[in-house]
């Protein structure tokens, strides 16, 4: 099983959408447009899980740097959530807070 992530999705892309491209490469087991949750609009990416790594590899090739409605698709292997680069707020949290040292003379 292959867990493909889509990004730089076209806001109007459906799950639905995402299941039928990836379907003329192989069996899809699931395929989700991921939305906001306030808003209920796209956030621009999505996931889609293809049962053959073959078909997923096809696919991946295929479609990544594809261009659809003037935005080119970024697809690749999606990664485990452990082993993705940290964003900019989970960095801020993790730094250590200095605002109660006091000095010694």
């Amino acid at each position: 099983m292959v867990n493909i992530f889509i990004a730089n999705l076209d806001w109007e892309i459906t799950s639905d959408d995402l299941r039928t491209t990836f379907s003329s490469f192989g069996p899809v087991l699931y395929a989700h447009v991921v939305f906001e949750k306030d808003t209920k609009r796209s956030k621009g990416f999505g996931y889609v899980e293809m049962t053959d790594t073959d078909h997923a590899i096809n696919a991946i090739n295929a479609l990544n740097g594809m261009e659809i409605n003037g935005r080119k698709l970024d697809v690749k292997i999606a990664s485990p959530k452990g082993n993705r680069p940290l964003k900019k707020k989970e960095e801020v949290k993790k730094k250590p807070s200095f605002s109660k040292v006091q000095r010694t003379n």
